[in-house]
């Protein structure tokens, strides 16, 4: 950890990090988007960077073997820090699964999610998810003007696995079911997340090439496949 800038956040409860890294990136041509590069960084490695400044372990979740051995090599550059692979038991079934497959591998009680193509994900920003979530069911982000949801940038306790295994048996497969199912939400204002972000990068996600080229390109230049 020598070298690193440390947010100073004051917890004390440990805290994880499930990183949703199962999609196939048909958009893209089916590349790994976790692994294209810009600045020399692959997107899973600057997100780990960011992740590992507020959480205490990181658990990427992924379709199957193959997709795991293709990561591995970029986890080389992180030896001192706990992360895991978890895998999706149920086909087909989205990123609710990812969650809910994260959360079985998570130690904490408190998990932030996202997905695996968001490379500017704010540290600060899931700090004050978590700090948020203290003492309730998840934190979520929500924009006022209409009543929209960032699910794949929230923290969420380990009370949602109860709630998703009801939404499966009712052969649903919406991320927000379960969280709504949930008693005590607490909602967090995108106007007090642009406070800390305000260009809200931080949910930023890369469904092609141009989306990174266009977010970056004016600083680095060329997207890496």
């Amino acid at each position: 950890m020598s070298g690193k800038t440390e947010l100073k956040t004051g917890k004390t409860k440990a805290r994880s990090a499930i990183m949703l890294a199962g999609g196939r990136g048909r958009r893209m041509g089916m590349v790994e988007k976790a692994l294209l590069k810009f600045e020399g960084k692959t997107i899973l490695g600057r997100l780990l960077e960011n992740l590992f400044r507020v959480v205490d372990e990181v658990i990427l979740s992924v379709r199957d073997i193959p997709q795991k051995e293709k990561l591995l090599p970029v986890l080389e550059k992180f030896p001192d820090r706990e992360i895991r692979f978890c895998f999706d038991s149920r086909e087909d079934a989205g990123p609710l699964e990812g969650i809910r497959a994260g959360l079985l591998e998570s130690r904490s009680e408190y998990s932030f999610v996202c997905a695996g193509d968001m490379p500017f994900v704010n540290p600060e920003v899931v700090d004050l998810l978590f700090e948020k979530a203290d003492g309730h069911d998840a934190a979520l982000p929500r924009w006022e003007e209409d009543r929209m949801y960032e699910p794949l940038h929230a923290v969420y306790s380990r009370k949602m696995l109860l709630e998703i295994e009801k939404v499966f048996e009712g052969g649903r497969h919406s991320v927000l079911t379960p969280v709504f199912a949930m008693k005590d939400v607490v909602f967090v204002e995108i106007s007090e997340i642009r406070e800390i972000d305000p260009e809200l990068r931080t949910f930023a996600n890369i469904n092609t090439v141009e989306d990174l080229e266009g977010m970056i390109g004016s600083v680095v230049g060329k997207v890496e496949l």
